[in-house]
């Protein structure tokens, strides 16, 4: 993975949070909501309230980039089993993924929201954990909860999680899930204070405009794969023309020294 190629994929999840961040805000803000009742009121108060919520986003990104390693480790040993180059293959599964996420944001993602469903199996498991933490009269239950919250089914999550393990190895899958956790932080936090301003955007213009955005950039990740492809099979064939070349030089020399 080169350092163009991973700047691209963290590029590409600052993109997917920021697109996301609306559907983060209908998903999430509830359960952000609901965590800031669950600590007592006297601890709750003025900016203390802030220092919580960035307590849960810490936990939640943290598993995120457990999540991400696991799946760039993962998705790294696959990629290598590939013919052709296994960068130009990471581009290719990304570009498709941007397409679903396209029509995810759209709410026609079909596919995204099956695998969903098979996540929520897994939040039922979860859920009685989460019981055991509250209140929330300690850091480290705050750290907790967002941890157990960062399993929470989703298929913006799923698609970040698919392009980390594009990304090759473990560290690089991490990066590209703290990227994606880190922008969700903000307006997650912010939702209990401004839901009912923030909701409006889930409607209009703003849904289309993040599906326009992934479209494009589905078309980047299909351009740069078809470059890194040409690009691959003329490295290719240089070194046959070199050997030629200096084979021929070599016939040369060697007639030179035979007849003087």
């Amino acid at each position: 993975m080169t350092i163009e190629s991973l700047a691209s994929l963290i590029a590409s999840a600052a993109l997917i949070a920021s697109a996301g961040s609306v559907h983060c805000i209908g998903m999430c803000g509830g359960i952000s909501s609901a965590l800031t009742f669950s600590i007592p009121e006297s601890r709750r108060q003025g900016i203390a309230l802030w220092g919580w919520q960035l307590l849960f986003g810490l936990g939640r990104v943290s598993t995120y980039c457990a999540l991400g390693a696991l799946a760039g480790l993962l998705g790294g040993a696959f990629l290598t089993q590939l013919p052709g180059p296994s960068m130009a293959v990471g581009l290719i599964l990304s570009g498709l993924l941007m397409l679903l996420l396209s029509a995810y944001l759209l709410g026609r993602g079909g596919l995204l929201q099956r695998v969903e469903k098979i996540g929520q199996r897994l939040w039922r498991r979860l859920q009685p954990v989460t019981r055991k933490l509250m209140p929330v009269d300690h850091p480290a239950k705050a750290l907790g909860l967002g941890a157990l919250w960062g399993f929470l089914p989703c298929g913006l999550i799923y698609t970040a999680l698919a392009l980390a393990a594009t990304a090759g190895s473990a560290l690089a899958g991490a990066l590209v899930m703290l990227c994606f956790g880190v922008i969700t932080v903000v307006p997650v936090a912010t939702t209990g204070v401004l839901a009912s301003q923030l909701q409006r955007f889930r409607r209009g213009a703003w849904p289309v405009l993040a599906s326009v955005l992934t479209l494009c950039l589905a078309l980047v990740f299909f351009w740069q794969a078809m470059s890194m492809m040409q690009h691959g099979h003329g490295a290719h064939a240089m070194p046959s023309h070199s050997a030629a070349e200096h084979g021929e030089r070599r016939h040369n020399t060697h007639q030179h020294h035979a007849h003087p």
